[in-house]
Formats: C-alpha cells, structure tokens, sequence
C-alpha cells in the first residue's frame, strides 16, 4: 500500500503530542503510530526526531502568531480590549480541554531550552515572534491612551507574557484554574491606565 502523507499533517499531530506528553515523553514510535506515517516517509521529512521537535515548534509558532494576529488587530476592541480577549480565549481552552494541554512553546522550553542549542534558538525564536505581536498591539493602546504606560511597550509585553507563562506553569502543577484566574485579574490591572 502506498500511502502519501502531508507533512502538515505529521508536524499537527507532533504539536498535538508534544503539547499533550512533553518531547522526552513522546517517542518516535508513538509518533509514527498517531500519524499512521512509516519510518522511511519520516525520515524523509526529518532528519531525526530532534528536526522534528524544531519544526514542530516552528510551525506551532507560526500558526500561534498568526492566530494571535488575527484577534489582536480585530478594530471592532480597542487594544486593551483585545488582548483582555486573546487571554480570555486561551483560559476558556484551556478550560474546556480539562486543562490537559499547554502552551508548546512553553513546555518545550522548559523541557529543552537551555540543554540543546538548536531548541534553545526555536524557541527564542518563536518567543520573540509572540513578543512582536503582543508589543505592536500595546504599542498601539498606549499610543491611544487605552493601555498604561508607566512601562515601556516592550518590558510591559515581557511582563505580561511572564506572568501568563508563569499561571500555565502553576496550571499543569494541578492548581488548575486558580493562577489563570488570578493572572486574568492581574492583567487587567496591569493594562489600566
């Protein structure tokens, strides 16, 4: 049987795992099983399952930052509105999944960041991509006098996604939906002229 897979397809369902077990707990075996994909067609696509890992962390960056591009340039909210918003839907997934997920990019950051240079530079990378949107759109709530601006945008942007990082964190401890919770609330008075 010869069946052709979408590496799309393959780099989905990586995300899907990883976000779901970690990359130390997710195996190649698992990989090829969920994906229905063989070895050889694998390691035609990737190099080695470390290559996997950094291209999933690419595309999981790049389909987040366009996806928070998307609701951050919604003109119908103000900035400050929007990002209240963009928070409000990350929390109410997270809800909804029983909060069995997290953020891959911060999962893998905690798993490899600092251990494998080529991970610690995807997700400096991706990070910084999620740092440029959150900042244009603070940028412009400051600009607009809807959003503080006792910090400058980009320390207010990094102040903002430590704090939210740091809830997810405390969520996947088992504390569930009490630092989202708590972190929603900081936000709002974080943003508040």
């Amino acid at each position: 049987m010869n069946i052709k897979h979408n590496k799309e397809d393959v780099l989905k369902k990586g995300m899907e795992l990883f976000r779901l077990n970690g990359y130390h707990n997710t195996g190649t075996n698992e990989i090829l099983k969920e994906t229905g994909i063989s070895r050889g067609s694998f390691y035609n696509f990737f190099i080695d399952k470390d290559d996997f890992g950094i291209q999933v962390l690419d595309y999981y960056g790049v389909w987040s930052t366009n996806y928070m591009e998307e609701v951050l340039s919604d003109k119908r909210l103000n900035p400050k509105q929007r990002l209240i918003h963009l928070f409000d839907i990350f929390v109410q997934g997270y809800k909804r999944d029983n909060y069995k997920w997290s953020c891959l990019l911060v999962g893998m950051t905690q798993e490899l960041g600092q251990i494998h240079p080529l991970f610690t530079d995807a997700c400096h990378r991706n990070f910084e991509s999620f740092v440029n949107v959150f900042q244009v759109c603070i940028e412009e709530g400051q600009k607009s006098g809807v959003i503080s601006k006792k910090q400058e945008a980009r320390g207010l942007t990094l102040t903002i996604l430590s704090m939210y990082n740091g809830a997810l964190v405390l969520m996947k401890s088992g504390m569930h939906h009490e630092p989202l919770e708590a972190f929603q609330k900081q936000l709002e008075l974080i943003l508040t002229p």
